[in-house]
């Protein structure tokens, strides 16, 4: 029996497969541990995510695929609710 020791998910763990399986890897928030700042309660500012953000390589893509496949939280530097921009 093997053990395998049980590591804390990074963000690109909890990333929607994509169509291309190296979609994220380029992603700025790729190995971002801080899970809770890409899904922020209404009354809380997103400054850090979208400072991720920022200097994305596919930001704009992200956010693309935010909208087409009704993703929650920030993607792309924006806010989104089921697909929805909510917030920018």
């Amino acid at each position: 029996m093997t053990n395998t020791a049980l590591r804390e998910p990074t963000l690109a763990d909890l990333l929607p497969i994509s169509d291309s399986k190296d979609y994220w890897q380029r992603a700025a928030c790729k190995g971002d541990p801080n899970h809770e700042a890409w899904f922020p309660y209404p009354s809380q500012d997103f400054d850090y995510a979208r400072s991720i953000c920022a200097g994305c390589p596919i930001r704009r893509e992200c956010g693309d695929f935010a909208a087409r496949t009704g993703q929650s939280g920030v993607w792309g530097g924006h806010e989104y609710d089921r697909g929805k921009l909510i917030r920018d």
